[in-house]
Parts: C-alpha cells; sequence; structure tokens
C-alpha cells in the first residue's frame, strides 16, 4: 500500500502533522488559561479531548513536563457548588479516560492508569489506579511526561520481536539489533 507513495512518504507517516499538532496544543492551552483559568507549566503535553471544569481562575494548576492522555475529565467543582483546588505536579502521566475530582493534590512523578477515579490525594513518585484509586507500587522513577526509565528499552524489543514474528530480519541480526 505504501509502495505507491513511495519510501519517503512511508517514513514520515503521521509524524507530518507534529508541527501543526503543536500549534492546536498551544492555542488549546491559551484559551483555556484565558477562558478557564487553568494554570500549565511551559511543556504540558495535553490530549485535545481532556475536560476541565473550572469555576475560579486558578483553581486548577498542572505542573512541568506531564501529560494528560484522552478524555480525562479535571473538576475542581464540587457538588454544592464551591470550588476546590487541584493541583497535578510535573512529570507527572494522567490515563485515558481518569477522573481527577474537586480537592485532590496529585505529587509530582506520579502515574494514574487509565480509566482511574482519583478522590483523594496521591503522594509523590507512586502509581496508583481503580475506582477510587489506589495506590499500587511506590518509589518510582518518572521522568519526562511521566515515562519509566527503561520505557525505550521495552519499546525497542517490542519492535525486534514483531520484526522476528513477521520474518523481516532473522534471529542473529535481530538479537544484534537490539543491543
Amino acid at each position: 500500500m505504501y509502495a505507491a507513495y513511495g519510501t519517503r512518504m512511508a517514513r514520515r507517516g503521521l509524524h507530518q502533522f507534529d508541527r501543526v499538532r503543536q500549534i492546536a496544543l498551544a492555542l488549546r492551552r491559551s484559551w483555556l488559561g484565558l477562558t478557564r483559568g487553568v494554570t500549565f507549566a511551559e511543556d504540558v503535553d495535553l490530549s485535545m479531548s481532556t475536560t476541565f471544569v473550572n469555576r475560579t481562575r486558578g483553581a486548577i494548576s498542572i505542573g512541568q513536563s506531564t501529560a494528560i492522555a484522552l478524555h480525562c475529565i479535571v473538576s475542581s467543582v464540587r457538588d454544592d457548588g464551591s470550588t476546590a483546588p487541584v493541583r497535578i505536579g510535573s512529570r507527572c502521566f494522567i490515563g485515558a479516560g481518569s477522573l481527577i475530582l474537586p480537592g485532590v493534590t496529585i505529587g509530582d512523578g506520579t502515574v494514574v492508569a487509565a480509566g482511574s477515579v482519583v478522590s483523594r490525594d496521591l503522594p509523590s513518585d507512586c502509581i496508583a489506579s481503580g475506582n477510587p484509586a489506589r495506590i499500587v507500587r511506590r518509589g518510582i522513577d518518572a521522568g519526562y511526561l511521566g515515562r519509566m526509565p527503561d520505557a525505550w528499552m521495552n519499546q525497542r524489543l517490542m519492535q525486534v520481536t514483531e520484526a522476528l514474528r513477521e520474518g523481516k530480519v532473522g534471529r542473529r541480526s535481530a538479537a544484534t539489533k537490539a543491543d
């Protein structure tokens, strides 16, 4: 299928739209800051489908090098209409479909699993999942955008395994590429 487009197009893929995505995200962060009063650090990676429910300027703040995935809801408005601040620390990752309830503080380097409902404060350097979110591991070392230090190695091993399965490379050359 890609041969008709040539090898150059096949290599570029969706990365050709990275600049457009970055501009759209910058506009969205600016709009959320101006209209909703959400405070972002410089390099927050935000999904376009994330929803912020906020009535007071500055009630929601998100730290540096944090990523928020698809369809998340971050709310600072309680049932009675009052506002409780939500703070998300630096180097965090909020998984897809997560719900962050009012008054919650998420510490630096915390990973929230997909579909979790965070109703209580989470400490720094942990992984939390479930409804309500519970800590499943402590003492992690999350890096930029909440990534684990060896995430690149796992990704590379998955690529080599897939290439072996499809027969694109022999076992000897795949072992050499994994090093």
